[in-house]
């Protein structure tokens, strides 16, 4: 008789066996590519180029700047500049008094905040251009855009020199703008990038802050406003043409000194009247239209500054209508390619901030840099306006 005794199977352990991958890690350093990167002529020329447009940049500085910082010239170069560093020496003298940054009818914070920690203006001018290359490589993060293209139309802006090397808010408006447009085009909307965006408003014009929080609230998730655009700009047309005359009946508001002297006076005060009476609807396109184009309506006026003033004041004389000129010629370029289109998230939000702009009882051209940065950035992506709309309606941000 055979007895049958099955023996188990036993697996001799194998001795470990070690892999080394022979890809090298590769190490993203900021800006290197600027230096190292392999490029056409044409680029290499753009890049030496604009490295000549900071030395300008830098010669305007030194030419009207530091001499009005050294009180030996009372050349107004930066539009608020004198403003902000009168306000930190006044904070220096007075530090008891307390006296708010941020107000209804000012914001001071990202300014003198950037002022107290800088101390001099080469300081802030030095700091402002580290801001502007972050924020350029920030948007140049966005999928299609062409880093020369979008240099090129900062630069041809006339706003961009005196918000690189002098105490201002447009460098800050120009982080938050582009800051915001990586936002609407990323797949994924982070809150955490929206805060920053939040963040940085703060630091620039409090109102930024309010039309952002609207347009996120009207392109949320399921949102009938996010489905119809046209019935999104009549929400925000409607809710500023009752808060403004509400707004206007507030003792200290400020906006009734404006308005009081409509009978007789210009076009502005004229329809600040209208508005003033809930017609904003009837003046909102005028308004746009003058914010827009500052005085090159009345070329006359530069004349007759110039008579009563001299050069002295050049932001106002040259920096603003040669401004101006650029934001028309980019919103006519952007209109022709198509990209205006409100059912486009961007061009809803270039068409929200006009708006709430526009109900300012004076004309201020630049109060729409935050509009042509993101110009900027649309017309330096490669990508056809036809697809991006088909893309962008399905839009939800995170904050839904």
């Amino acid at each position: 008789m055979k007895f049958t005794l099955p023996i188990p199977s036993v697996h001799v352990p194998q001795a470990p066996s070690f892999h080394i991958s022979n890809r090298v890690p590769t190490i993203r350093i900021p800006f290197l590519s600027l230096f190292v990167e392999p490029r056409s002529l044409n680029k290499w020329l753009f890049i030496w180029g604009f490295c000549l447009y900071l030395v300008f940049c830098w010669a305007c500085y030194f030419q009207w700047e530091q001499p009005r910082l050294n009180h030996d010239s009372w050349d107004r170069f930066g539009a608020d500049s004198p403003t902000y560093w009168e306000a930190i020496k006044y904070r220096e003298q007075h530090a008891d008094t307390g006296n708010p940054l941020v107000s209804f009818t000012g914001n001071l914070l990202g300014p003198v905040l950037i002022g107290t920690a800088f101390r001099t203006g080469i300081g802030v001018g030095l700091f402002n251009i580290f801001l502007f290359f972050v924020a350029v490589e920030i948007g140049c993060t966005i999928p299609g855009v062409d880093r020369y293209h979008l240099l090129l139309f900062l630069a041809l802006c006339a706003e961009t020199v005196p918000a690189l090397v002098t105490l201002n808010k447009e460098i800050l408006v120009l982080v938050t703008a582009l800051l915001m447009a990586k936002y609407i085009y990323s797949e994924r909307h982070s809150k955490l990038l929206l805060g920053v965006v939040l963040f940085f408003s703060l630091f620039a014009r409090w109102e930024q802050i309010a039309i952002i929080l609207l347009f996120v609230f009207l392109q949320r998730k399921r949102s009938i406003f996010a489905r119809n655009p046209k019935l999104a700009l009549g929400f925000v047309i409607g809710i500023l043409t009752v808060i403004y005359p509400l707004i206007a009946l507030i003792p200290g508001s400020r906006i009734g000194a404006f308005t009081q002297y409509a009978r007789g006076a210009n076009t502005i005060a004229k329809l600040n009247y209208l508005q003033a009476h809930f017609g904003f609807p009837l003046v909102v396109v005028p308004k746009i239209i003058m914010d827009v184009s500052g005085e090159l309506l009345r070329p006359v006026t530069f004349v007759t500054f110039y008579a009563g003033r001299g050069a002295g004041d050049i932001h106002s004389v040259f920096i603003i209508p040669l401004f101006s000129i650029a934001l028309i010629t980019l919103l006519v370029m952007a209109y022709r390619r198509g990209l205006l289109n409100p059912r486009r998230p961007i061009a809803l939000l270039m068409i929200i901030y006009m708006s709430m702009t526009a109900v300012a009882p004076f004309v201020q051209p630049r109060y729409n840099f935050f509009v042509y940065v993101l110009l900027a950035i649309e017309l330096s992506r490669k990508q056809e306006p036809a697809v991006e709309t088909r893309e962008r309606i399905t839009y939800q941000p995170a904050m839904a």
